[in-house]
Formats: C-alpha cells, sequence, structure tokens
C-alpha cells in the first residue's frame, strides 16, 4: 500500500484532462450540451464504467470467498462496495426504463423531477427545488448527489488521509481488513471535484454548469473504475498487501 505504480495516478490525471479540454477546445456551446445530454456519450460512459466497476468488486468478493483469503465480515466490503456501484449504474440508467420502454408508475411520475423510474430525480433527493432554486441548508444535504459525493470523497481521500497519518485509524481499519484506497489515487478523485467546482465557477452559461455537473460524475465513474482495478491486481493477489503475514521460515 505504500507504493503505488504511477500508472495509475498517470491514467486518472490523464482521464481529467481529456475530459474538461472540451470547455477549452471545444468552443461551440451547442457541441458540448449535445456531448453531455441526457443518454448522451459521457452519460453513457459514466453508466458503464459504474457497471464495470461492480463487476470488478464483486469478481473480488467471490475469488476471496472462493480461496478463503478473509472471513466473511471482512469480505464483505468488496460486496457492499459492488452494490453501491450497481445501484450508481441502474439509477443512471433509470434501472432499464429507457432500454426497455418502460412506462413510469403513476405515482412516481408526481414526486419525481423528470417523470422517470429513479430516485435520485424524487424532489426530495434532487438539488433544487420545484422552483428551480437550489436547496440550502439540510435540505441539500439530503440530495442524492451530495449524498453520494460525501461518501465517496470520504471513502477515497479522507480515509486514506487518516489511514497514513494516524495510527490508530490503521490499526482499526487494519483490524477489521478495510480496503483502503491509496492516498494517491485518492488524491486525483479529490482533484475531479476541485477542477469542477474551478470550471463552473468560469463558465457563465448555466446550460454549461449542466455540463461540467455530468463529466464530473462521468468521471468518478471512470476513476472508481481505475480504482477497482488496482484493488484486483494487488489488494486480490493475496494476503492483505498493508499487512503482510511473516512466516517462521522468513523469520530464520
Amino acid at each position: 500500500m505504500k507504493y503505488v505504480k504511477s500508472k495509475y495516478v498517470i491514467a486518472m490525471a490523464g482521464w481529467l484532462f481529456v475530459s474538461y479540454s472540451v470547455f477549452f477546445f471545444i468552443h461551440d456551446d451547442q457541441k458540448i450540451i449535445f456531448l453531455t445530454k441526457e443518454d448522451g456519450v459521457f452519460e453513457t460512459a459514466g453508466a458503464v464504467f459504474f457497471l464495470l466497476s461492480a463487476i470488478i468488486f464483486f469478481a473480488i468478493f467471490l475469488k476471496n470467498r472462493k480461496n478463503n483469503q478473509r472471513s466473511v465480515f471482512k469480505n464483505i466490503f468488496f460486496l457492499l462496495l459492488a452494490c453501491v456501484f450497481l445501484f450508481a449504474f441502474l439509477e443512471e440508467i433509470s434501472w432499464g426504463q429507457r432500454i426497455f420502454n418502460l412506462s413510469t408508475p403513476q405515482f412516481l411520475q408526481k414526486i419525481n423531477k423528470q417523470g422517470e423510474i429513479n430516485i435520485h430525480n424524487i424532489w426530495i433527493f434532487d438539488g433544487h427545488a420545484k422552483d428551480g432554486t437550489k436547496k440550502t441548508g439540510l435540505a441539500l444535504m439530503l440530495s442524492m448527489e451530495r449524498l453520494f459525493s460525501i461518501f465517496l470523497i470520504t471513502y477515497c481521500f479522507l480515509l486514506p488521509v487518516l489511514y497514513n497519518l494516524y495510527g490508530r485509524a490503521k490499526r482499526v481499519l487494519d483490524r477489521i481488513d478495510f480496503p483502503i484506497v491509496p492516498m494517491a489515487i485518492g488524491t486525483v478523485f479529490l482533484l475531479n471535484y476541485l477542477l469542477a467546482k474551478i470550471i463552473i465557477f468560469q463558465i457563465d452559461s448555466r446550460l454549461l454548469h449542466r455540463s461540467v455537473t455530468e463529466i464530473k460524475e462521468c468521471n468518478v465513474a471512470v476513476l472508481l473504475f481505475i480504482i477497482s482495478i488496482w484493488f484486483i491486481r494487488t489488494y486480490n493477489a493475496g494476503p492483505t498487501p498493508r499487512s503482510p503475514k511473516v512466516t517462521s521460515s522468513q523469520n530464520q
């Protein structure tokens, strides 16, 4: 865990540069809006990478369970991560509504911002009120986007910082074999949120603000996919890399 191959950080940073470069190299706002529209290039890519991340974490769970490398309790974290990212994928595609041409139940049409089969667009979980104004305070904290962002920043950045800087936190997380994201990778994850804030601050068009958000969400899915690749190639290779077991023959 102390050593992270630079290719993962380079891949993540490179993707951020490519994705956000559309605001600097494409000077036609309509083209940007086309790329970031509902079911557009970036939203579709985000859904695909959420699904791939879920599949990889589920594969780690199954492999560890089969090999009995970890107790059921310890290994359950990988299953939970797989479920979270599968849920994100299903929300992105509105649980297959447009793919299978499903109609929205009447009760959901009344409480859903876009009249779709999903949870994140239900008014209580949306970041905006019905009059279009942005929510504040506790109402904003209940938005699905804000809750998901808090979860990801905590998992991908804050916990790695605590793990590396505070011995007590490290001992607790090691004891439960919690899958820790390398701090270098987590820093790139935080960079995605900061770049989105900076670009939104520099852009006047509210329509393009939505485009920035769509690209940021797509980037989250891509970065999570790269994180899942790191886990399956290192954490899943054998005993937990941050606390390897030392055999008696090695001691001799």
